[in-house]
């Protein structure tokens, strides 16, 4: 409740907390090959940066956002360089390092899988004795990770995603999980569809978030505000509009 009292404060003052948060030099980041949720070189950086900017603007609130390896952004939300990141899936290890935003929005994750693999997926089980890609940065679902530490499942961890997409599509790895709006577009971008095929089986359906950092103590109170401005943006239309622009079809 201090949160929210604290956010509703924020946005309707221009008290000195929040001309601290908006002077504070602190930016959000987020990364590359992610489209269309994020890319500097997708228009207004991608949907969900549009998203995020366009909830903050809601209350009040302006930040710039900046690109780079999604490991260093990420890591130095944790540290406190920067303010938050996006989009992120909760696990429990980011759990313990960043506050977790309501829902940007949900989306399935998918397998890609090699065509030359024998391997099926019906559970999370049928990962195992295989191999997995997952770019540096990027989190596995729990149960793989236990997989991968308990020596169950490999796991390869090239620099981004399109490295992932021809490693299976070479069958040098078995598969790869994502969100089949990027998989379409990483899949389309860098090998032939016929090189790769999805599982008919989903493997889960996921939020993705803004992340902020734990070491910010107005992350609670920007957090709330952030919440507030997103329910703003879907009750008005404007998150549907925006969803409509970056994909071409309403969800």
């Amino acid at each position: 409740m201090r949160a929210v009292l604290a956010a509703l404060m924020l946005v309707a003052t221009a008290g000195p907390a929040r001309a601290a948060l908006l002077d504070s030099g602190l930016d959000l980041v987020t990364g590359n090959d992610f489209a269309p949720f994020t890319g500097e070189t997708l228009p207004h950086g991608g949907m969900l940066t549009e998203v995020v900017l366009g909830a903050f603007k809601a209350v009040g609130l302006g930040y710039e956002v900046r690109f780079m390896p999604w490991k260093r952004g990420y890591d130095g939300v944790v540290a406190g360089k920067y303010l938050g990141s996006f989009p992120y899936v909760r696990t429990p290890e980011r759990e313990s390092e960043v506050l977790f935003s309501d829902p940007l929005m949900e989306v399935r994750q998918l397998v890609y899988l090699s065509a030359r693999t024998p391997m099926e997926f019906r559970t999370p089980q049928d990962f195992k004795g295989h191999s997995v890609c997952a770019p540096v940065g990027y989190a596995l679902p729990t149960e793989l990770t236990a997989m991968v530490a308990n020596g169950d499942l490999v796991r390869e961890s090239p620099a981004d995603l399109p490295a992932c997409v021809r490693m299976v599509a070479t069958d040098r790895v078995d598969a790869f999980i994502i969100d089949e709006f990027t998989g379409q577009a990483a899949v389309a971008n860098v090998v032939a569809e016929r090189d790769i095929r999805v599982a008919d089986q989903p493997y889960a359906r996921v939020g993705q978030h803004l992340v902020l950092s734990r070491a910010n103590p107005e992350a609670p109170a920007v957090m709330a505000a952030f919440n507030s401005g997103l329910k703003k943006l879907k009750e008005s239309g404007a998150f549907e509009e925006i969803v409509k622009r970056h994909l071409g079809h309403s969800r």
